[in-house]
């Protein structure tokens, strides 16, 4: 049985709820065709009301940096006995020299051998409350010893198994790189938008909009809940951007290739909805797929895994969300101000035998010889 709260459970039914409302949502679109380009306004004002949340809670609270980002201590120990992450929280609300602020807890799910003894593995990751003159968060000279006198104190014989701190100087330079890694993956996947569709940027630029509405929303959220940003916080942000990105390149593929059926006979805005009504019940589908996995690892993954699959259930629903209901939009909209130009294509017609080039002839058939010929159709 597993051992969650009864809020957890509340939580985990709703998940569920929402999970088969969505398949039979996706569902319906094999029967019957929604006016989806008609209700832009709605899309674009519950993004804007999500997007002010997020703002203002990244405006007011701030982003609650963990040990990657901030400097600190990792303190592994081994203690004679089991004992929970509860337990060890606990425990270290009663060290008060330095304060220290929200501690990251880990135990191993078995027992080590020691001898004729055995332990479990216990591994802290602390900050200070408050920073030091440098900037720096980790603990320093005789106070990881004296952590750990505090937790052998609570929990009896321990054995020490690595102590390791990570300055401010560290830290910085993690920022920086995560801030370069999104920036080029943007840059890089707008760039191959561009060149996928003909050269045609205003997909590219469609496509980015997406990534940075739910990025905006992965970090507001994140500021919102109170979590931790650490290193896994970054790969779920990267996975989120690529997760979009993908689910917005099969939509306007579709959006392609039925611009290019069409010829310029029907409005844009109908080619785009006609192409998100086809592509949405394969959109739903893949989603859940992905989100009934992290819900399964945010309830039942333990404590450890709990913050990176809370960013990527965030990402992941913002993305599916952003691929149609954003993307697609925004689409329409630049097209409505940037009409692509058009460009000439090789297209046949039928014609008298006497114009035919004998190149073109065919042999065998009583089908019409056909000849090559030069028109217009709006380009992709």
């Amino acid at each position: 049985m597993f051992h969650l709260s009864v809020q957890s459970w509340f939580f985990l039914a709703l998940w569920v709820v929402a999970l088969t409302s969505a398949v039979l949502w996706g569902q319906s679109f094999r029967k019957r065709q929604r006016n989806l380009m008609g209700n832009m306004a709605i899309y674009f004002g519950l993004s804007a009301t999500i997007l002010f949340v997020a703002v203002g809670s990244l405006a007011t609270k701030g982003l609650n940096y963990g040990l990657d980002f901030t400097g600190g201590t990792l303190l592994e120990v081994g203690v004679y006995r089991q004992v929970s992450v509860e337990e060890v929280h606990e425990a270290l609300k009663g060290f008060k020299q330095p304060v220290l602020g929200e501690p990251l807890v880990q135990v191993g799910a078995d027992m080590v051998a020691d001898g004729d003894k055995q332990y479990q593995r216990v591994v802290v990751r602390v900050t200070r409350a408050e920073s030091l003159p440098d900037g720096g968060k980790e603990l320093r000279d005789q106070e990881p010893t004296a952590l750990k006198n505090h937790l052998a104190a609570k929990f009896g014989e321990m054995k020490e198994l690595s102590t390791a701190s990570i300055g401010p100087t560290v830290t910085g330079e993690l920022r920086y790189h995560a801030f370069v890694a999104m920036g080029v993956a943007m840059l890089v996947q707008g760039l191959y938008i561009f060149l996928r569709f003909g050269f045609q940027w205003r997909y590219g630029i469609a496509a980015d909009i997406a990534i940075l509405h739910d990025i905006v929303i992965m970090l507001g959220l994140y500021s919102l809940a109170g979590r931790q940003l650490d290193s896994p916080f970054v790969a779920a942000l990267m996975t989120v951007a690529g997760y979009s990105v993908m689910d917005s390149v099969v939509i306007f593929d579709r959006i392609r290739e039925n611009d290019q059926y069409y010829g310029g006979k029907k409005p844009f805005p109908e080619i785009v909805n006609t192409s998100v009504n086809q592509t949405m019940t394969r959109s739903v589908n893949t989603t859940l797929t992905v989100l009934i996995t992290l819900v399964a690892i945010y309830f039942f993954g333990g404590s450890s895994l709990q913050n990176f699959a809370f960013a990527l259930l965030v990402g992941i629903t913002s993305g599916a969300y952003s691929s149609v209901f954003v993307a697609a939009p925004s689409l329409v909209i630049i097209d409505k101000y940037f009409k692509s130009a058009p460009k000439p294509v090789v297209s046949y017609t039928a014609v008298a035998s006497d114009e035919v080039d004998p190149v073109y002839e065919e042999t065998g058939t009583d089908a019409p010889k056909r000849r090559r010929v030069r028109g217009m159709r709006r380009r992709l």
